[in-house]
């Protein structure tokens, strides 16, 4: 039997869809376009390259750089040749980095030229694994002590032109490496086979997942791709022969509208936060945005007026659920609409108050007490969410501490989530464990009360998190930022809420001028408590 291959895809692709069209912004709101075709013939030359500059079969080739058409032809070389592509994390501390360096062995280092001083803050803070650097930019190399530094359009204009890339690599071997945000420790790093992205591709192109995606599509690849690897969604794309739109550098809101509008984007997959800033740079310069047909939204609340909003725009709205890096994105997701005897609205309204999601084809979940056994299936008694699956990592890449202390003896991710069952066999994420706040022997979800809060229509981004308190030992703060022309009133907020929630739920709440964020734009909860702890005590 053939095993499964990322190449299977890419060389399918320029096959089959040739002509399609893969865009790129660049500097200054320039425009890069080619083709499928081209791509294809580019990533031949660059696995070339990536040999010759030492990064062999099973060595780890590492890409500090936003999503561009480089970076995802280094990327795809690397997998399609058997090598092992990791994304770094440029918003990482310089520790870190240097962990996730030198733990994956990277060998060849690409780089975007803004990136590079930040390399050579790397290098010097002791990554040392690295043979050569191959430099990702227009221009003239800058100086730098970066040694050998390569260009990489150089040298792929150097490189023969055709590239057999092997049948003979193992399935399961690991390709791709994506490492956690380290809020609390060092990264933790999943591990992708090609067996896995293949399976996760193919998966989503489910309409009980992301899909079902078409030819005609135009899928704006928003997520990093050090980040789960952009959630594979250039794969997806692939699979369907959607012409693919990747973001460059810096993309905020008015960037993303603008390339939406230009492009026809018809795909948007992105965290909630982004979804309001796309909304307000379109209603602030007239971006069309008419062109969106599917919009996702994860890793956060989302807050049912900016939902209306785009289902007011015709879109089929996706949100709900819950994933993780572990699982490459989305395990569980709100397919309300092909749920047997439901209303589709009222499944829709209901999974986005609940934030829930059903298990897509392929993994499986369990929500259990801590003596392992299934909570009830009532929505109200909580339980560990934990994995395992098709797509689900079974280890963590060359970390045997944290293998053995997040996965159970019977092979089931810990994921450190809370959650609910219902008797549907939905399941919801109510937060993640550590963010639990225990006040006066009662656990309060923090993801409750920011769901709550976001639906206050002067509320731009909330966040809750548990403070030591000298009674109750712990409870809620709210920090909130206030949407443009609006003011935020501690008293009116609390007020809002007492109709809403049990008065002792309902938290102090904090108007600031900004939210301290993860390296991937996460409320940065574990800053965010320290910064605070004192709050009670003054």
């Amino acid at each position: 039997m053939e095993p499964l291959l990322v190449k299977h895809i890419v060389e399918r692709a320029a096959t089959c869809f040739p002509r399609r069209q893969i865009v790129a912004r660049t500097a200054g709101e320039g425009r890069f376009a080619y083709t499928y075709a081209d791509f294809y013939r580019r990533i031949q030359r660059t696995a070339h390259v990536l040999e010759r500059l030492g990064a062999g079969r099973g060595e780890t080739v590492g890409v500090l750089g936003w999503n561009t058409h480089r970076h995802l032809e280094i990327d795809y070389a690397t997998l399609c040749k058997g090598s092992i592509y990791l994304g770094l994390n440029f918003r990482l501390d310089i520790d870190a980095l240097v962990y996730t360096c030198n733990l994956a062995e990277v060998r060849v280092l690409a780089v975007d030229a803004e990136l590079l001083p930040l390399a050579e803050r790397l290098v010097a803070a002791g990554a040392n694994t690295i043979r050569s650097f191959l430099l990702l930019d227009d221009g003239p190399a800058p100086t730098t002590p970066l040694a050998p530094l390569f260009d990489y359009e150089t040298e792929l204009a150097r490189a023969p032109a055709d590239y057999a890339f092997p049948d003979d690599v193992d399935e399961n071997a690991t390709v791709c490496v994506s490492f956690t945000g380290g809020t609390t420790g060092r990264p933790k790093g999943c591990p992708y086979s090609n067996r896995f992205l293949v399976l996760r591709a193919l998966t989503r192109q489910s309409a009980q997942s992301l899909g079902p995606y078409r030819g005609d599509d135009v899928l704006l690849v928003i997520p990093p791709m050090f980040h789960a690897h952009a959630f594979n969604l250039p794969m997806d794309g692939m699979i369907a022969g959607a012409k693919l739109v990747l973001p460059g550098a810096h993309p905020d809101g008015h960037a993303v509208a603008r390339l939406i509008a230009q492009e026809r984007v018809t795909r948007l997959m992105a965290n909630p936060v982004l979804g309001k800033l796309v909304l307000a740079a379109a209603a602030e310069r007239e971006h069309d945005l008419s062109s969106l047909r599917y919009v996702g939204f994860g890793g956060d609340i989302v807050p049912r007026d900016m939902a209306q909003r785009f289902l007011a725009m015709g879109v089929k709205l996706r949100c709900g659920g819950h994933g993780m890096a572990e699982s490459l994105a989305d395990h569980t997701a709100a397919f309300y609409g092909e749920l047997a005897d439901a209303d589709p609205d009222a499944a829709f309204t209901r999974m986005l108050d609940e934030n829930s999601g059903l298990p897509i084809v392929g993994a499986q979940v369990r929500v259990v007490r801590e003596d392992g056994t299934p909570v009830a299936a009532d929505g109200v008694e909580t339980g560990e969410i934990q994995l395992r699956g098709w797509h689900v990592i079974g280890e963590y890449f060359r970390d045997v501490a944290n293998t053995e202390a997040l996965f159970t003896a019977d092979g089931w991710l810990r994921t450190g989530d809370v959650g609910v069952r219902f008797a549907d066999s939905s399941i919801a994420f109510v937060g993640r464990s550590k963010d639990m706040i225990k006040s006066g022997g009662e656990w309060i979800p923090s993801l409750t009360l920011e769901h709550a809060l976001s639906e206050h229509p002067a509320v731009a981004e909330v966040c809750v998190i548990g403070v030591p308190h000298p009674t109750y030992g712990e409870r809620p703060l709210a920090l909130l930022t206030a949407r443009p022309g609006n003011t935020l009133d501690p008293a009116a907020l609390r007020a809002f809420l007492e109709d809403r929630l049990p008065r002792w739920m309902v938290p102090d709440c904090l108007p600031v001028d900004d939210i301290a964020k993860t390296t991937v734009g996460k409320f940065n909860k574990t800053l965010l408590r320290e910064r605070y702890r004192a709050y009670f005590a003054v």
